[in-house]
């Protein structure tokens, strides 16, 4: 009689990619519901050869994303990849390694697998590392980080996601990200198709020496520095702008705090690609131009979130837009009106109802319910929708109900 392990070890590769396809793209975007997922993962390790190496690559491929706090063993790990001239140049700058004997060769080429580098994650474990070695702490992590930077680079590997700026509340300088911007690294950065560079931090020569070699993005997601006081405000501006026409390919765009007046007409320049605008915590003013933003025909998602300023030369602005494939219109949040009075649905129901003419999904308040209870699954039981324009809504909301109804048994829902 065959054990399960002999079982599973002729499993094609076609059958085991299919077991692991949940997790692979809970790899790509993770979310803190992903660790029971990961995990699974670590059982699959000992099952058997064929089931590791297959496991083993979505594990570390965004091994700094689940350590907030930092994590020491995963730099002991990465230190393991040196080899015997990397390490010798390391020492030779007067850098002190623990035993030896704790760096044996690694079993797999973990520095290869990376494909996000959540970077103040990244720092935050280089710091915890160095902290408890005798040495001078700010040399050896510029030291330990250039090391690490460079291990990456030589490995190829192929970085699709780059996260810069960890919190919005959380005061810093750009000194720690002028790392990743040397001449060095600048072939590290460029198969980067995802960029978010949020942080309470000025960011005007961060976007700079980013727009070189980050050509070739499909997301990018920046939020400017939220103090009022920040005197390069116009500088982040125009490093903004810049990167966002430096782009080829750019599929979506999340802008939070910005001076929109600035930045529209660099819209333009990305209207074949461009396919969702997402504005956070933004200010509309009357000299806006919003005919850029019209001219991105193929815009399939119009977010707006926190915005401020809502009001009737704005929404007259959008009636005579046509966008032949929206299919999402958002205004969620905490959007207010021109006089700092919270949107009620009467003051954007002019908005609204353009939305539907345009044969788009149009909500207003909070979004992404029915997305959360997929990621929650069965651990919420009840749930109620409010729709108002329920009767008139396109045929996006189906796979929604579609969803619903298959899990009646489990879920129950009320359309009120």
């Amino acid at each position: 009689m065959e054990t399960k392990s002999s079982l599973a070890s002729q499993l094609p590769l076609d059958v085991l990619r299919i077991i692991f396809i949940y997790v692979r793209k809970a790899g790509k975007n993770p979310t803190k519901y992903d660790r029971d997922a990961r995990r699974s993962l670590y059982s699959c390790i000992l099952v058997n050869r064929q089931w590791c190496q297959a496991a083993v690559p979505i594990l570390w491929r965004n091994s700094f994303y689940y350590c907030s706090l930092g994590n020491s063993s995963l730099i002991d790990t990465y230190i393991s990849c040196f080899n015997t001239d990397e390490r010798n140049e390391l020492t030779s700058k007067g850098f002190i390694l623990k035993k030896s004997s704790r760096y044996r060769r690694s079993t797999f080429p973990y520095a290869a697998m990376l494909k996000r580098l959540d970077y103040d994650r990244f720092c935050g474990s280089v710091d915890l590392w160095c902290s408890c070695t005798d040495q001078e702490p700010y040399n050896a992590r510029v030291l330990l980080m250039r090391a690490l930077l460079r291990l990456f680079l030589t490995r190829s590997v192929i970085l699709l996601h780059l996260v810069l700026g960890e919190w919005f509340e959380k005061t810093t300088t750009d000194l720690k990200y002028r790392r990743i911007i040397e001449d060095e690294f600048q072939n590290l950065l460029e198969p980067v198709r995802k960029l978010r560079i949020k942080g309470n931090f000025v960011k005007d020569r961060i976007l700079n020496g980013l727009s070189e070699p980050c050509k070739n993005l499909d997301k990018l997601f920046v939020y400017l520095s939220h103090s009022s006081q920040n005197s390069n405000y116009k500088d982040e501006t125009l490093s903004l702008q810049k990167i966002i026409e430096s782009q080829t390919r750019l599929k979506s765009l999340k802008l939070g705090n910005v001076p929109l007046s600035a930045l529209l007409p660099a819209l333009p320049t990305q209207s074949k690609s461009l396919r969702s605008i997402n504005l956070l915590d933004v200010t509309f003013t009357d000299n806006i131009l919003w005919a850029d933003l019209f001219e991105c025909k193929n815009l399939e998602k119009i977010k707006f979130r926190d915005c401020i300023g809502f009001g009737k030369s704005m929404i007259n602005s959008f009636a005579s837009a046509i966008f032949p494939n929206l299919k999402l219109l958002a205004i969620v949040g905490e959007c207010r009106t021109e006089d700092g009075e919270l949107l009620t649905k009467d003051d954007c129901h002019g908005l609204v109802e353009w939305g539907l003419e345009q044969g788009a999904l149009v909500t207003v308040g909070n979004w992404d319910c029915v997305d959360g209870w997929i990621k929650l699954g069965q651990t919420v039981h009840e749930f109620a929708f409010l729709w108002e324009y329920s009767e008139r809504f396109n045929n996006i909301y189906r796979q929604y109900l579609d969803f619903l109804s298959k899990r009646t048994e489990e879920f129950q829902a009320f359309i009120l």
